[in-house]
């Protein structure tokens, strides 16, 4: 019997019979991403609190406006907080196994979106000593890592026979590996930023998983309805999210460090 539809046509298939090709495809995961995998493994064991805070970037946004050279948002942030973490040490450690590390540096991790491969991947670019760097000096440093070829993460040496074992057991062995003081030094930055502007333009809070003892969340600078001296006005305002490791860091010194990089944002002190 035809199953040709009356007015004519293509047949309809089968019932019961072959059905299409299911219309994707499989790929493995690529190799360099198995450390991001296995940071993201190791932040689930962290004991993380978060601060959501909303600053008054009015005169910030009037001073990068004008800055010569040029300043980026993220160059300004990432300058700031730098300055926050010299005023406040206690904040720049990492753990390795029973012991605190803590560096002598001000090192700051940042996350850059950048072309590779006719699609956009993030990469990570380290700000060393950034306590000490411009506002300028920092956004050419992001700018040429975002419009570059990007840093070489391929491993070396032990990680790279590390990285070739099984998730497990890979995992296992970073942790073991990272009680060691110079291996766990050996990781990175113990702060880091990432801006959620990178995915949405939008105004908003973002609060990430990250292996760090502190991160530093950016959002969008919006106009917002506030209150100064008795009256409601639009003041620009950026919101930030303040994610510490409370293993490390307890409430108090996190509320400092806080109100530190409050103020040193809202008075644009580092533009001065």
């Amino acid at each position: 019997m035809s199953t040709a539809p009356a007015g004519g046509g293509e047949p309809e298939p089968p019932r019961g019979g072959a059905r299409p090709a299911p219309g994707y495809t499989l790929r493995p995961i690529p190799r360099e991403r198995r450390p991001v995998l296995d940071r993201l493994a190791s932040a689930h064991r962290r004991h993380q609190v978060h601060a959501l805070v909303e600053l008054d970037v009015d005169e910030a946004a009037a001073r990068l406006a004008a800055a010569e050279p040029h300043v980026s948002w993220t160059g300004f942030v990432v300058a700031s907080l730098a300055r926050a973490v010299a005023e406040h040490p206690d904040v720049n450690v990492r753990r390795a196994g029973g012991r605190v590390l803590a560096f002598d540096h001000v090192d700051i991790g940042a996350t850059v979106e950048r072309p590779s491969a006719g699609r956009a991947v993030l990469d990570v670019v380290t700000v060393r000593d950034a306590d000490r760097s411009t506002p300028a000096e920092i956004t050419d440093l992001l700018h040429a890592v975002k419009v570059g070829p990007g840093a070489d993460h391929r491993p070396r040496g032990a990680m790279r026979a590390i990285l070739a074992l099984p998730g497990p057991l890979r995992r296992a062995a970073i942790r073991v590996a990272g009680t060691r003081p110079g291996v766990a030094a050996s990781f990175g930055p113990a702060i880091g930023v990432t801006s959620i502007g990178m995915f949405s333009r939008s105004w908003g809070w973002a609060v990430p998983l990250a292996p760090l003892t502190v991160i530093v969340t950016v959002g969008g600078v919006a106009e917002r309805a506030v209150v100064r001296d008795g009256r409601v006005v639009a003041r620009r305002m950026l919101p930030l999210t303040l994610s510490f490791d409370h293993a490390l860091v307890d409430g108090a010194p996190a509320a400092r460090f806080t109100e530190t990089l409050r103020r040193t944002i809202e008075t644009a002190s580092v533009l001065a």
